[in-house]
């Protein structure tokens, strides 16, 4: 498995650094007005984002092609239903009250992203080596955005 340290920009951002055994690999940059963000690999500049503003699947897409979507299928869960090149994985919450997340291939764990501490929000993303630099961020980038939505519910709730 790839094992991708990621590091937040800084205390307040949810953009993150990626690192692969100490090196840079790239800097994932969340929008600030909705659940959007961007990344470049390899060359292409990869846009992550929703369907529409409300509703839709989650898609990764470069050069005008999306190369996986990702579908939420209740919107009490924190749960995705990812889909690329003819495969399907599932990305789910650990548990109720955890921030890890496991991503799951047929009925198997093969997977997960994990706070390095209760308090941080660095993380190690482990992922399998056959999945491609862009469809592991773009994983990662749907770990983020239930971990931004759950931040913003308790800081509204305070």
């Amino acid at each position: 498995m790839a094992q991708i340290q990621a590091k937040p920009k800084n205390l307040f951002s949810w953009g993150f650094d990626l690192y692969e055994s100490g090196n840079f690999v790239l800097t994932m940059d969340m929008s600030w007005l909705r659940e959007g963000g961007h990344f470049e690999g390899g060359g292409l500049q990869y846009t992550l984002s929703r369907e529409s503003v409300w509703s839709g699947d989650f898609l990764l897409q470069a050069n005008g092609q999306t190369l996986a979507s990702a579908t939420k299928p209740s919107v009490w869960m924190r749960r995705f239903i990812v889909h690329f090149d003819g495969r399907e994985l599932s990305l789910s919450a650990a548990s109720v009250f955890m921030r890890r997340f496991v991503v799951i291939e047929n009925d198997t764990i093969v997977g997960e992203i994990a706070p390095n501490s209760f308090f941080s929000r660095q993380c190690t993303i482990d992922l399998p080596d056959d999945l491609s630099v862009p469809v592991q961020v773009f994983i990662f980038w749907l770990t983020i955005l239930m971990w931004r939505r759950a931040a913003n519910a308790a800081a509204a709730s305070s």
